[in-house]
């Protein structure tokens, strides 16, 4: 199997992260606490790790367009800071789990088609067993305990516009 194929990481877009540092309420209603408790959090714009007792913002958010049944909303975090957007989008962010994931592959009419535990292997490979199905269009990386979104991950060549 051929494992070196060609992905895109596509963190939370920063205009999301800007509304809710500036509103203090996500687009479900809810207040946006900072939290400061002395645990690293995974920030879904940079792709990194908060430092202990950085700030840094619980949002709850849903990773799709359209309202179906698996368009789940979850909880995340940001950086209570402004941050810059992970750009090394070809590569596995390398503050994320990489063992304790789940990919999730989803059609282009946003239905789950599978989803794999990474467990021991290695993450990249388990995108490229994914997308070797032609009918999933792109990936969500996911807390293997929790289940919370992390990031998407589409195929190189198939980036919306």
């Amino acid at each position: 199997m051929n494992t070196s194929i060609n992905f895109q990481i596509r963190p939370l877009s920063p205009e999301v992260a800007a509304a809710a540092r500036n509103a203090r309420v996500d687009k479900f209603g809810n207040s946006l606490p900072v939290v400061r408790d002395g645990n690293s959090h995974q920030c879904r714009v940079c792709l990194q790790m908060s430092h202990p007792d950085e700030g840094v913002i619980l949002l709850a958010h849903r990773p799709f367009e359209s309202s179906q049944p698996y368009a789940e909303t979850g909880p995340i975090f940001v950086h209570e800071r402004p941050c810059q957007p992970y750009v090394e989008n070809s590569i596995y962010p390398p503050e994320f789990p990489r063992s304790a994931v789940v990919l999730r592959g989803y059609s282009s009419d946003d239905r789950i088609l599978d989803a794999q535990a990474v467990g021991q292997r290695e993450v990249e490979t388990v995108i490229a067993e994914l997308f070797a199905n032609p009918a999933i269009a792109y990936l969500h990386a996911r807390n293997l305990g929790y289940g919370c979104f992390m990031f998407r991950i589409d195929r190189a060549s198939c980036l919306p516009g």
